[in-house]
């Protein structure tokens, strides 16, 4: 019998194993401490993405008004300072 045929390789570690043959759903990690410590960093990245999720829905609009009023003042700014440099230029 060829045992090569059926081994697995680990997600995690990629080392290769043998199965188990209990039905359900294919074993995808070599020992449970593989399974454990994949699922924390899967844990780890959800976290991560569902922070990122929230600061994209909360943080836009507010900088994006922010930025529109910054930038809606500094043209004036220069408007005015355009002005002032054309009435010297027209009074000298």
């Amino acid at each position: 019998m060829d045992l090569t045929v059926s081994l697995r390789t680990c997600d995690l570690c990629s080392r290769q194993f043998l199965p188990r043959n209990l039905g359900g759903h294919p074993q995808r990690f070599c020992a449970p401490a593989c399974r454990r410590l994949w699922l924390g960093v899967l844990a780890k990245r959800r976290k991560q993405v569902r922070r990122l999720a929230v600061l994209i829905k909360q943080t836009p609009e507010p900088r994006r008004t922010l930025y529109v009023e910054y930038r809606r003042v500094v043209e004036e700014v220069i408007a005015v300072l355009e002005r002032q440099q054309r009435a010297a230029r027209v009074s000298s």
